[in-house]
């Protein structure tokens, strides 16, 4: 999940909104990669939500849902801010979470 949302900001880092309209590869591979964050949320057990509830899975999920499946509804604005907004918080939250998790 967190190999996916540093992706998202990689992506877009020097990009602008209006990228996404001129360049279908971008928002192609924006897309995707939201939609693989929101993928990797929904195998994310209950109790690990519940732990480090300051994540909001269900809508991370919900975006994937959308994308996945719901594709005359995907609204670019909100790929646009979830890319640019969100994600860099949702990568430090990760970040967090996996230095804490203990040694394989």
């Amino acid at each position: 999940m967190l190999a996916f949302a540093r992706e998202v900001a990689a992506f877009i880092d020097g990009r602008k909104r209006a990228d996404l309209d001129r360049d279908v590869a971008f928002l192609r591979a924006v897309e995707r990669s939201l939609e693989l964050v929101g993928e990797c949320a929904r195998r994310i057990s209950p109790g690990t939500r519940e732990r480090y509830a300051t994540i909001p899975w269900q809508k991370i999920v919900g975006m994937r849902n959308v994308i996945a499946h719901e594709y005359g509804r995907v609204n670019f604005d909100e790929i646009w801010k979830t890319a640019q907004h969100d994600t860099p918080s949702l990568v430090s939250a990760l970040e967090e979470i996996v230095a804490a998790l203990p040694p394989p």
